[in-house]
């Protein structure tokens, strides 16, 4: 692959973090300043999937991350509501590298493994892994009631369930690691976008 090659592969950008970290937000911020085409969000990948099941067909995917399940662990039932979500996760990258288009994807339901990122590179694409933390409790705490001032729901929801949204943040982070994803606070550290776009030319500079 020569370098011009190389400069065209297509970005895979995966990230995750528990909920109130600020995937969103840096996920837009991202799109606008690096030039991805296609954003995506598993909150949303999780609604279309609802469509087609029922609460009693998969009650994992009728529920949020951090609300309890069939085993009141924390992070099992993050987890079960993740895999609830990954054939969507899975169906959406799949059909960006067919295109051959850059891509976004962001959302607590991504639990942070290779796997996926090494099928894209398999495909002469770039991909990265990164996990968002807080690890202030109470900055993160107030970001959520921030986020969800304007919100129908409020941030009542989210509070009621904050010691569970901190033990998977807690898990998010051994499986990144384990993974080699990238971590980033987003408190503690700033000029993200240049960070991130720093990791990429690493990814694009590997394939050369």
């Amino acid at each position: 692959m020569d370098g011009s090659d190389v400069n065209h592969a297509p970005r895979l950008l995966l990230i995750s973090g528990a909920a109130g970290v600020g995937k969103t937000v840096l996920s837009k911020e991202l799109a606008n300043n690096l030039g991805f085409d296609r954003i995506a969000s598993t909150d949303t990948i999780r609604e279309v999937l609802r469509t087609v099941s029922n609460v009693n067909e998969n009650p994992a995917l009728h529920r949020s991350t951090f609300s309890k399940g069939s085993t009141g662990d924390a992070i099992t039932d993050w987890m079960d509501a993740s895999a609830a979500v990954e054939p969507g996760i899975e169906a959406v990258i799949s059909r960006s590298r067919r295109e051959g288009i850059d891509l976004i994807l962001e959302g607590a339901h991504i639990i942070p493994s290779n796997r996926i990122l090494s099928d894209w590179r398999n495909q002469g694409g770039v991909a990265i892994g990164v996990c968002l933390t807080l690890d202030n409790k109470e900055i993160h705490e107030s970001r959520i009631v921030e986020r969800e001032k304007n919100s129908h729901r409020g941030s009542s929801r989210y509070l009621a369930a904050f010691s569970r949204i901190r033990t998977i943040q807690s898990g998010l982070i051994t499986k990144a690691k384990g993974s080699s994803w990238k971590i980033i606070d987003t408190h503690l550290q700033g000029d993200n976008i240049n960070r991130i776009r720093q990791w990429f030319d690493e990814e694009w500079y590997k394939k050369r």
